[in-house]
C-alpha cells in the first residue's frame, strides 16, 4: 500500500531515505530549507556529498513546508537535531499538517539544555503529532543505503507507528527490526555520535585499534549507565541502535563525527573542525547535552567529560587523553553490573 509521504530535510540521509521511500512505491516530497538548494536537488537530483545517489524521478522536491505537507499522512523528520524544534513549529505554523498524520523522526541528537529527546521536541513542537511519533535508528550510513547495500534497522515507538513504519520501510535490502524501548533506542542514536567523536580524536593522534576498542567499550558502559537512568533498558543498547550503530559510526569512513573527531585529534580547534565539515556532526552538540545528562543525574562518565572539555573548554586532545588514562583502576564492570544484574536478557 501507498503512503503519501514528506521528508523534512534534504541532506545526505533524508534525501537517501526519500529515494528509498519511492522506490518501495510511496508517493514523496522532500523540503529542503535552504530555496537554492532545494532547487539544486530539484534539477540536478544530486547531492555534492553523496556521488552514488540520483534521486529517484518520482520524487518531488519544494522549500515550501505548506506545498511538502499539503496531503502527507506520514513526515520523515531528517533535520538536523539542532533544527528539529524550529522546523516542527514550522510545520505547526503551516496549518497543512493532516488531521491523522504521524511522523517517524531519524534524528539522532538530544536537545541542549532541555535535555530532549528528538521525539519529545517534535510532539512539544508539533501537538498534533503528541503520541504519534516513532524512531528509526541503527547503523545505516547513507552512503551505503544509497547503493542498496544490505542493512539492518530497528523501529521503535508507539506500537501502532512501530508496525507502521516497518511496512513503510522495509526493503529487500533494509530490513527492519522492531523494539519496544522507544526511550532507549532514540538514546543510543544520540549518544553513539559522542564516542564516534572520541574515537576519532584518537585516530587523529595517531593511537591505534587497541585504543578504539577501548573507546568503543567503554563508551558502551557510559552509554547503559546514563541511559538506564533515563529509563532505557540495558538489553537495547546491545541491539543495533547501541552496539551497532556504535560500532559503524566510531569506525567507517563515511563516519562524519569521526571524521570531526579526527580533525580535533590533529590539532584542530572545534571551531575550525566544524568550519571544515560539508555536512553536520551530530556529536558536538550532543556530547554537551550528555554531559548535562550526566551532571543531572550526578554521574561520572569520563570519556563524555574530557570530550566536553575538548569541544568546549578548548582543553588539547593529547592531555585529555593522558587523563583519561591516569584514572585510578578500578573493577571493570563495577558501575554496570547493578544494572545488567537486574535485566533478564
Amino acid at each position: 500500500m501507498s503512503d503519501r509521504i514528506a521528508v523534512l530535510g534534504g541532506g545526505s540521509w533524508g534525501a537517501t531515505l526519500a529515494d528509498h521511500l519511492a522506490k518501495n512505491g510511496h508517493d514523496v516530497f522532500v523540503w529542503e530549507y535552504q530555496e537554492n538548494d532545494a532547487d539544486r536537488l530539484k534539477r540536478t537530483r544530486r547531492l555534492p556529498t553523496l556521488p552514488h545517489l540520483v534521486l529517484h524521478d518520482q520524487v518531488r522536491v519544494t522549500s515550501r513546508m505548506g506545498d511538502a505537507l499539503s496531503g502527507r499522512t506520514l513526515v520523515v523528520n531528517a533535520v538536523p537535531s539542532t533544527h528539529v524544534r524550529a522546523t516542527f513549529a514550522a510545520v505547526h505554523a503551516s496549518g497543512a499538517l493532516v488531521p491523522g498524520a504521524w511522523a517517524v523522526s531519524v534524528s539522532k541528537g538530544i536537545e541542549n539544555d532541555t535535555l530532549k529527546r528528538m521525539s519529545q521536541v517534535i510532539a512539544e513542537s508539533a501537538p498534533a503529532l503528541a503520541g504519534r511519533v516513532a524512531v528509526l535508528a541503527g547503523p545505516s550510513h547513507a552512503e551505503e543505503v544509497a547503493r542498496s547495500l544490505p542493512t539492518a534497522v530497528v523501529a521503535a515507538g508507539p506500537d501502532e507507528f512501530r508496525d507502521k513504519s516497518v511496512a513503510v520501510f522495509n526493503a529487500d535490502h533494509l530490513r527492519v527490526y522492531t523494539n519496544p524501548d522507544f526511550v532507549g533506542v532514540e538514546l543510543c542514536g544520540a549518544l553513539k555520535n559522542v564516542f564516534a567523536v572520541a574515537c576519532g580524536v584518537s585516530d587523529g593522534l595517531g593511537f591505534g585499534d587497541n585504543t578504539k576498542a577501548a573507546l568503543m567499550t567503554r563508551g558502551l558502559n557510559e552509554m547503559v549507565r546514563l541511559g538506564v537512568l533515563e529509563g532505557a533498558q540495558v538489553i537495547t543498547f546491545l541491539g543495533l541502535a547501541g552496539l551497532g550503530d556504535l560500532i559503524v559510526t566510531c569506525t567507517s569512513r563515511h563516519s562524519r563525527n569521526r571524521s570531526f573527531g579526527e580533525k580535533l585529534g590533529h590539532g584542530k580547534s572545534a571551531v575550525q573542525a566544524l568550519a571544515e565539515m560539508s555536512m553536520v556532526a551530530e556529536g558536538h552538540p550532543t556530547t554537551k547535552s550528555a554531559y548535562q545528562l550526566a551532571q543531572r543525574h550526578g554521574l561520572d562518565l569520563p570519556i563524555i567529560s574530557e570530550l566536553y572539555k575538548i569541544l568546549y573548554e578548548n582543553k588539547p586532545a593529547p592531555n585529555a587523553m593522558r587523563d583519561l588514562l591516569a584514572r585510578p583502576p578500578i573493577p571493570e564492570m563495577m558501575h554496570i553490573q547493578p544494572f545488567v544484574t537486574q535485566t533478564s536478557v
